[in-house]
């Protein structure tokens, strides 16, 4: 019989500085299924954001500002997993 044993790992994350604040985003590959599943509309993607940047902060920011954050969490999510958001 073959055996294994799962290690599991810290979350990696994203750390977003906006103005004198830093807030802590979890990298695609630190999230379950279930969240991960969540990402597949805008909606959603806001509604992962906004479990970690306060929906005041969130508010404040422009359009730009907003893409910003979720452009630099998929580069960084994809780099640290090797695969693009979707693959599994």
């Amino acid at each position: 019989m073959t055996e294994f044993t799962l290690k599991r790992a810290e979350a990696k994350t994203l750390k977003i500085n906006i103005g004198e604040e830093s807030y802590q985003i979890p990298l695609m590959g630190s999230l379950t299924f279930k969240e991960a599943k969540t990402l597949d509309s805008q909606e959603g993607t806001y509604a992962f954001i906004k479990r970690h940047i306060p929906g005041k902060v969130l508010d404040d920011l422009t359009v730009e500002e907003y893409n910003q954050i979720v452009y630099i969490w998929k580069e960084e999510s994809q780099k640290h997993s090797g695969k693009d958001q979707g693959e599994s």
